[in-house]
């Protein structure tokens, strides 16, 4: 099997989207705090989504908060404090900056970056919010020109600079 490397190909719709998610990205630190506070637990696990809210249940201690949450950790529709919940942790979103906040998966899905069954594909992030892809096949063609071809030796380069980047901080 044979890689290929890439790059994003800046200036696009799709650059922009996933700038614009990893940009958001550390406003998620205060939606954690803020819903731990309204909630009276400690929240440290949830659903990066700006629209809905999904926890995980086992960090619910509080019976109240217990009968709010089904199984899977989604917040209930049948009850008037869920629906208090959900219009505070939506007000938690927009506070934060968070409003129209895409899942990377998501936004990758929409432009095609993605691998099918059999094939490989690893990436990063670099400090200026571009990404680097390593696949075993065209992701250029793909996703119809929105990376670039690049040299392995110009992956591996910039992967080394970004973990050099990160021992220093």
């Amino acid at each position: 099997m044979s890689l290929q490397y890439f790059k994003i190909k800046n200036g696009t719709e799709f650059d922009t989207a996933v700038k614009k998610h990893l940009n958001m990205l550390p406003n998620w630190k205060q939606v954690y705090g803020k819903l731990s506070e309204l909630l009276d637990e400690k929240i440290t696990l949830l659903v990066q989504a700006s629209d809905y809210l999904q926890i995980d249940c086992s960090e619910i201690k509080k019976e109240e908060n217990q009968k709010l949450f089904k199984k899977d950790g989604s917040l209930r529709a049948n009850s008037k404090k869920a629906k208090e919940v959900l219009a505070a942790y939506k007000d938690i979103i927009e506070e934060c900056g968070l409003k129209g906040f895409e899942n990377l998966g998501h936004i990758n899905f929409c432009y095609g970056v993605m691998r099918f069954q059999g094939e490989t594909m690893k990436s990063f992030k670099t400090s200026e919010h571009d990404i680097y892809y390593e696949a075993s096949f065209d992701l250029e063609e793909r996703s119809k020109g929105l990376v670039i071809p690049i040299t392995d030796i110009e992956y591996q380069e910039k992967y080394l600079e970004e973990l050099k980047k990160q021992k220093v901080a």
